[in-house]
């Protein structure tokens, strides 16, 4: 059933438009229907029909034929103002917003030509007098509807320069995913790479000396012993490195990602961060980047803050948002707090959701400050 939806009207626009352009539907039809016809009923549901159709064709079209929409949808105003109510002009708002998604500008001079025309056909053809409508309530209406155009294309190129930088952002992780590989492999290859070598070396040169040197063998094999220590210590340097989360660089990641989504982001930092392990901060990043990637897909939201405190023996980062709040969709479930409750647990510590002052969510993660030693066992 969704889906037969969008396909009528663009899940696009759905947030911003559909309510707006029901509206006008609704009243465009209550105004003509009630209003006394010179062409019967029949000649009425036909215009509006026909109005219905351009209004489908203009959700749809680009380029000449959204521009050929947009004057056949004046015409079609005119035709309704001349026949049943001047004021029916105010309606022809539909096709000025559809005028602001042409490409060119040139078919944007055109349209608003169109526009404009309106008003002196329907003034001439109602009073003999083609600028009437200049002493009347219509013309600041008609600079609304001229001004329209410039403002629905402002925000079509806003959008469309908010999903290139989330696109460029995207290639970016990727050449960091990629140049990461290229120094692992390097690391790999500097440091693992030579130390296996040393070994190989050296466990040839023992079973060589074996029978003749037996002593000496035996020193050359406690060598390959304290290198395959190194080796792996090596590795688990590395896969250290490679776990490791910053929160604070995942904190600035976040605040990419909420401004590409178009949501005012505040970082709110302790004076006094405690030291935390490696293993304590890359979990704290990780919940804190679940806790952003929901505020992105499920808020709704205009503004979201992250406050870090510690006091009393607790180190606590609260994410909020002025979004929708809590719902009671199933679907919903997928997106819960599961693995950001896990990763507290772990760390001795709790997480918390809850409705937030600004109308929002709130969601509290709260870790035990440890002494130093325990900490560090």
């Amino acid at each position: 059933m969704s889906g037969f939806r969008f396909r009528i009207y663009p899940e696009s626009q759905i947030q911003r438009y559909l309510i707006i352009d029901i509206f006008i539907c609704v009243f465009l039809f209550y105004q003509v229907l009630t209003a006394d016809s010179p062409v019967g009923r029949f000649g009425t549901f036909l215009l509006l029909a026909l109005f219905l159709a351009l209004f489908y064709m203009g959700l749809w079209y680009r380029g000449l034929r959204l521009l050929l929409v947009v004057a056949a949808g004046c015409g079609l105003m005119t035709v309704f103002a001349v026949f049943y109510n001047p004021w029916i002009l105010l309606f022809a708002t539909v096709f000025a917003d559809f005028l602001g998604r042409v490409r060119s500008g040139s078919h944007l001079a055109v349209g608003m030509a169109a526009i404009f025309a309106m008003y002196p056909v329907t003034n001439f053809v109602l009073h003999r007098d083609a600028f009437h409508f200049l002493h009347t309530a219509h013309l600041p209406f008609l600079i609304v509807q001229l001004a329209i155009p410039f403002v629905v294309r402002i925000l079509e190129k806003s959008e469309s320069l908010k999903h290139e930088l989330a696109s460029a952002n995207e290639r970016i992780a990727l050449y960091a995913q990629e140049e990461e590989r290229h120094r692992l492999a390097r690391d790999l290859h500097d440091t693992l790479g030579q130390t296996l070598t040393m070994i190989k070396v050296k466990s040839e040169l023992a079973m060589r000396m074996m029978d003749k040197h037996p002593e000496r063998a035996r020193q050359e094999m406690q060598e390959v012993v304290r290198s395959s220590r190194l080796a792996l210590k090596q590795v688990r340097d590395l896969v250290t490195d490679m776990k490791y989360v910053s929160l604070d660089q995942e904190i600035e990641l976040g605040r990419s990602l909420l401004a590409s989504a178009g949501i005012q982001f505040d970082f709110r930092k302790a004076a006094d961060r405690p030291n935390l392990t490696k293993v304590t901060e890359t979990m704290l990043a990780l919940a804190v980047r679940e806790s952003l990637t929901n505020v992105v897909k499920h808020s709704q939201a205009k503004h979201c803050a992250v406050t870090e405190r510690a006091a009393d023996g607790w180190y606590r980062l609260d994410i909020e948002d002025d979004g929708i709040g809590l719902t009671d969709d199933p679907t919903a479930e997928g997106h819960g707090l599961a693995a950001i409750e896990e990763r507290m647990r772990l760390l001795q510590g709790e997480a918390r959701i809850g409705p937030s002052p600004a109308g929002g969510v709130k969601i509290s993660l709260a870790i035990p400050l440890q002494p130093a030693g325990e900490e560090a066992s």
